[in-house]
């Protein structure tokens, strides 16, 4: 007859209580977890305050009492968008196989968000708000919706927070543009269906004059639980793109436009006049010729036509107003 070791014994003990516990933290979040040590209070204060925010009461004046300065406003187009930036902190680990392996602390990026959209009276006609987190090289995405607007954070983040409004809203913009002594570029990439993806022949890289380069790329990110999307949203993996058109301001006279990209080979040079209070309207078409061996190897040959006419294949498209940075619109183009 063996006997059993009470050391065998031991160790059979110990592995079975491993084993339970790494079942528990795997349940728990799959392939790792978490203990929150640090919460991102400024990002929830802000959260708390908009909650006094009652549409078809509050007005800006009132707004501005909960939440202070905007960080981002126009009257134009109203709304106000506000911001708050903060970390978090957690002790959290992965679990590999069946063994929980601590890694240590955990420190992630929380930007809350408050966009708020008025009515033509200067009252709020509605309210979003919501939290984007970035850690470990990763962004959740995130889009508020209020009225005809919208804020998105993509997954991959590199082109900041985005501000856009549906189409509707493009055509009396440009009424106001029309009476000013520059001219408007409206510039958007033609959907592709027959490539890949529909956009892979977007160049990424699009500077005119020389100015700073623009990503005609649409926005890519998931739209807001229980609200409805931007029109002509458009399934695309595990997310949704938006489709989306950009205003230019640019002196009158002759213009280059050279597009290129930062995944393929190519580049092309177009030239471009517009007159003072003129509007054209630039479709961008593109094709990638695929190198067996990487995109790096691939080259994108783009070319761009210009019309005076808005593209009926932009009717839904949204507009840029504000992204980076940088406004692609003016944000109050009825003042002087």
């Amino acid at each position: 007859m063996l006997l059993e070791s009470p050391l065998s014994g031991l160790r059979a003990g110990r592995l079975a209580a491993m084993l339970v516990m790494a079942a528990w933290l795997t349940a728990l979040n799959g392939c790792g977890f978490g203990v929150p040590l640090k919460d991102p209070v400024a990002v929830l204060q802000q959260s708390e305050r908009s909650a006094v925010i009652i549409p078809g009461q509050s007005t800006r004046s009132s707004v501005r009492a909960a939440l202070g300065e905007p960080w981002l406003q126009s009257s134009f187009w109203g709304f106000d968008v506000y911001r708050a930036r903060d970390t978090a902190k957690e002790l959290g680990g992965p679990v590999i196989l069946i063994l929980p392996v601590p890694v240590g602390v955990f420190t992630f990026q929380v930007a809350g968000y408050v966009l708020v959209a008025y009515d033509e009276a200067g009252v709020v006609a509605q309210v979003s708000s919501g939290n984007a987190s970035a850690g470990m090289g990763t962004q959740e995405p995130l889009m508020l919706r209020a009225r005809d607007l919208n804020l998105g954070v993509e997954k991959v983040a590199e082109r900041g927070p985005q501000v856009m409004a549906d189409a509707n809203r493009l055509q009396a913009y440009l009424a106001q543009r029309r009476t000013s002594g520059t001219c408007t570029i409206v510039l958007a990439c033609e959907e592709v269906k027959h490539q890949k993806w529909a956009y892979e022949a977007c160049p990424d890289r699009v500077v005119i004059d020389h100015a700073d380069p623009i990503d005609l790329q649409p926005f890519f990110g998931s739209c807001e639980p229980g609200k409805s999307c931007p029109p002509k949203t458009m399934p695309a993996g595990p997310y949704l793109r938006v489709p989306t058109v950009y205003p230019l301001t640019v002196s009158p006279g002759r213009h280059l436009l050279v597009m290129s990209s930062s995944t393929f080979r190519g580049r092309h040079d177009s030239s471009f006049e517009c007159a003072r209070g003129e509007v054209l309207y630039g479709v961008v078409r593109g094709h990638v010729s695929w190198d067996w061996w990487s995109p790096r190897t691939s080259t994108l040959a783009t070319t761009v036509s210009f019309s005076d006419a808005l593209p009926e294949q932009w009717s839904a498209y949204s507009v840029l107003l504000y992204r980076g940075e940088r406004w692609f619109v003016e944000p109050e183009p009825d003042r002087p």
